[in-house]
């Protein structure tokens, strides 16, 4: 069976109750709806009174705020906006269309037209963001107004540098255009410039021409100097090679000589040694076999005799005067 439900003994039935629950929601979304504003976590607001206009001085920061009926915020960034001036279709200007300043090779140039694309980085200050609404209107007014000021400040900055700045000291005018584009940006719209750079410049094309083939002629000149270089150590290793086969060939002259005349010396004292044994070999021989000094000399002559080719007929003269007989040799 179904559960029957008993009545209420006090406070009446259940329908009182649903009426008093609708109505209490039905005031907190209407409360939520006209009191209540809300901001992202990267967004500022001031306080605007939809019927009097007035704003609040004091901005506040992303989160849910009690604002009370009849008001809403003027919602700003809080985190960077960044701004571009190039031939992106994204970017909030085409590039910056001015001319440099003159060149001191050709002062009567009065610079080089020059399209510089760049972009730019900016944040609101909490403390200043009334002055801001005060003096430029909503968000969208004085970004339009910052691009103007921007695009202005970098045309003016580019015509206090010369033309080959642009490619040697580019960073150079990229903070220094930061430096100016900050001061003017704070003086006129109360916000700071926090970065800045600069994506492209271009010259005009027969400009650009004359500068590529001046860089070129300048590399092919250091291109030189450095063959050049190479070419000197080329011939100073030749000149040394040279010094050294000379030193060469005379320490082996000078070995060459002491050879020789090592062996030169070696002979001689070798030929003096033989002959002195030899002397003294003949002298034994002399004494022992008892011959005088005309028969050693005969002994000799016989030796040197039979050295040669051929037989020979010598003979000897005996000891008392006689003749001994002929040999054939």
């Amino acid at each position: 069976r179904r559960r029957q439900w008993l009545p209420r003994l006090r406070g009446g039935d259940d329908d009182g109750f649903s009426c008093c629950a609708g109505f209490l929601c039905v005031m907190v979304f209407l409360f939520t709806s006209f009191c209540m504003s809300f901001l992202e976590p990267n967004e500022y607001g001031l306080l605007r009174n939809s019927i009097s206009g007035a704003v609040h001085v004091d901005a506040l920061r992303g989160g849910l705020h009690v604002t009370g009926p009849f008001k809403s915020f003027l919602k700003f960034p809080a985190a960077l906006v960044t701004l571009q001036f190039s031939a992106s279709p994204k970017a909030d200007r085409a590039a910056v269309v001015t001319r440099t300043g003159a060149d001191p090779q050709d002062p009567d140039s009065g610079g080089q037209p020059i399209k510089i694309s760049c972009a730019l980085q900016f944040q609101f200050v909490k403390e200043t963001l009334s002055e801001v609404y005060y003096s430029l209107g909503t968000y969208e007014a004085a970004r339009q107004r910052y691009v103007l000021l921007s695009a202005n400040v970098v045309g003016n900055t580019a015509q206090d540098f010369i033309p080959t700045d642009f490619w040697m000291r580019r960073d150079v005018i990229a903070s220094q255009m930061l430096y100016e584009i900050n001061r003017t940006l704070w003086r006129s719209g109360r916000v700071m410039a926090k970065h800045f750079e600069i994506l492209r410049v271009d010259f005009a094309d027969s400009y650009e021409q004359t500068i590529t083939q001046i860089q070129v002629a300048e590399q092919q000149k250091v291109v030189n100097e450095y063959d050049q270089q190479v070419q000197t150590v080329v011939q100073s290793i030749e000149v040394m090679r040279s010094e050294n086969n000379a030193t060469i060939a005379n320490i082996s002259a000078g070995a060459s000589a002491t050879s020789k005349e090592i062996c030169a010396r070696a002979r001689r004292d070798a030929f003096n040694l033989k002959q002195g044994m030899k002397a003294e070999k003949y002298a034994q021989l002399r004494k022992r076999l008892g011959l005088s000094t005309d028969q050693m000399g005969e002994f000799f002559r016989i030796q040197v005799l039979q050295q040669s080719r051929g037989k020979m007929v010598v003979g000897i003269p005996g000891q008392a005067g006689t003749r001994a007989p002929k040999q054939e040799l």
